[in-house]
Formats: structure tokens, sequence, C-alpha cells
């Protein structure tokens, strides 16, 4: 059954009708969680982001990361790959860059690849285009239909993290020459992640 915790506050938001609705962050539990986010025989293992400096493309400058399990090889050959590709997508129109700035993770996961490539558009949005290479070279990522689209993965989410708090330091900057040199040098160091 579920338990109900007495609200600690309530806020009123407007609604779109001119009335104002009554939120509160009132809490449940749930006395059974079996079942819940368990992942039978699956482990998480480390993982190491590498900076691998940037990719400069007709309308975007991109800083460079290379994610991989702790005990795994880099695999240049693929990133140089990758780049070519992204190279060849934004030529032919289907990356469609506004002069942005943002970055890759090209994300190996055992013989497969991911890569998201994300740029912050319109001041302080992330959007970002999802790419899979399962040894038949890149393609876009087909996601399942529906609302609930795949994003990143805990892994990646580290490195975006770090890219977030170096956006926002930009945008509270005089955005200039130097402040933008200074975001791109500022990149997530190798470290252990996820």
């Amino acid at each position: 059954p579920l338990h109900y915790l007495a609200p600690t506050r309530t806020r009123m938001y407007p609604h779109p009708t001119g009335t104002e609705i009554a939120v509160s962050a009132a809490a449940t539990t749930r006395d059974d969680l079996t079942g819940y986010a368990e992942y039978a025989g699956w482990s998480h293992t480390l993982h190491r982001s590498h900076p691998g400096g940037h990719l400069v493309l007709p309308g975007a400058y991109l800083k460079w990361y290379d994610i991989r399990g702790a005990e795994q090889e880099a695999t240049p050959e693929v990133g140089e790959r990758a780049r070519v590709f992204l190279r060849a997508e934004e030529a032919a129109g289907r990356l469609a860059f506004r002069k942005e700035f943002g970055y890759v993770l090209l994300h190996r996961c055992g013989d497969h690849y991911f890569m998201q490539v994300c740029v912050w558009r319109d001041r302080n949005e992330l959007v970002q285009a999802i790419y899979a290479d399962t040894g038949d070279g890149f393609r876009p990522y087909e996601q399942e239909p529906g609302l609930q689209l795949a994003a990143q993965d805990v892994v990646e989410l580290d490195v975006t993290g770090h890219e977030r708090r170096a956006w926002s330091l930009y945008l509270r900057s005089a955005r200039d020459t130097a402040a933008k040199q200074a975001y791109l040098d500022d990149f997530d160091t190798e470290r252990p992640v996820g």
C-alpha cells in the first residue's frame, strides 16, 4: 500500500485558465520495492573520460571526449571515422549548426559506439543528436516511439555535468574572445566517471 506523508509546503502556480493551482511537496513511499531498478545479471563498471581536443566545423566549435571502460584500449581510428562522419553530416545539411559551441561524447560500449553531439542553442538550451555504430558505420540512433526518449547514460551525464557548469560560467562572463577561449579550454579532466 501507499503511505502519504504530510506536505511540507504548498505553493501556488498559475494555470493557463487564469486560476491558480495549489501543489504540495507531499511524498509517497511503498512498503514493497521488490522488482524496482534491480537489473538482474548486470553490474556497473568504472569508465574513464578522455579529452580529445576539438572538432571545428563551419557551424560549430566542439570539444571532444572519448569515454570507455577503464580497462578498454583507445580506438583512435574510430574517433577519426566519427569526425569524418560528422563533417559529412554537416556538409549534407543533416546537422544544422548555427555558429555554436558544444561537445561530442564518443562512448565505447563493448564493440559498439554511441556518439552524442551536443550544442548550446538559444543561449542556455542543450540540443543533442545521437548516433550509433554497431559495426557498420555511424547512423542516427533510432529511438523507440513515444515521449520518453533516451538522452544520456550515467557515465555520459558525468561529463555533461562538467560542460553545464563550464557553459554557465561562460554565460555569466562578458562572452568576449577571452571568455570563449576559456570555455573551449575547460575540459572535464581525464578521470573515472559513472
